[in-house]
């Protein structure tokens, strides 16, 4: 069994390729590691986790292949013209829709794709099988994402100078669980989800010397 190793980068994301290149694959699991007191105290914000290959179960593979089914099988009794693809991603597998009707899904903020991604993962996915699903639309979602990441850096900043805590505008629970990673990997914030529904704000403020954390 492959054994968890430490990686440093000045963000999550350097931290993670760090971890892809050592193990010469894509696909790697990973767990945010504590940062160290002097990080906090000094405002360096150097992002450690410890890594390993992406292992897949059988469940795992039951999970990917009943989610696809399920998708595919969505998409012909509604009539759609689509597609659907896999991708095997670090924190979720992807699962794309393309075609014809891909505008549909898209609408109103992809209000559609989200209310298919929560009931496929519902139906599917039972207890903690460790997949984090992700139903995407010609890579809206992903567009979505990496606004989200080139944002969240803003975010921080005007909470550290400000000292005040900022809210967010609603998002999907694909949305929240990154920014609570994000905020967990900065050390110095904490990150609470506020509100009910599908739809939830997050409340981002600075981390009480009692540690942060993080509430979906």
């Amino acid at each position: 069994m492959e054994e968890y190793r430490e990686f440093v980068g000045t963000t999550l994301e350097e931290a993670k390729e760090k971890a892809r290149d050592y193990f010469n694959c894509n696909h790697i699991e990973y767990e945010l590691m504590p940062p160290k007191f002097l990080t906090v105290i000094t405002g360096k914000r150097d992002i450690r986790i410890k890594a390993k290959k992406k292992e897949f179960t059988a469940e795992h593979a039951e999970i990917r292949q009943r989610v696809k089914g399920l998708l595919e099988s969505i998409i012909q009794e509604a009539g759609f013209s689509l597609s659907v693809s896999e991708n095997v991603e670090d924190e979720a597998i992807r699962y794309t829709l393309k075609g014809e009707d891909v505008a549909i899904f898209t609408e109103g903020k992809g209000r559609l794709l989200d209310s298919v991604q929560h009931v496929v993962v519902k139906s599917v996915v039972r207890g903690d099988s460790g997949i984090n699903i992700i139903v995407d639309a010609d890579g809206f979602k992903k567009e979505r994402e990496e606004y989200i990441k080139s944002y969240f850096n803003k975010i921080c900043s005007n909470v550290r100078r400000s000292n005040k805590p900022y809210i967010t505008k609603p998002m999907n629970p694909a949305e929240r669980r990154m920014v609570h990673m994000l905020v967990q990997a900065e050390g110095d914030l904490s990150s609470e989800s506020q509100g009910e529904g599908l739809y939830k704000k997050i409340k981002i403020s600075r981390a009480t010397p009692k540690g942060n954390g993080s509430a979906e």
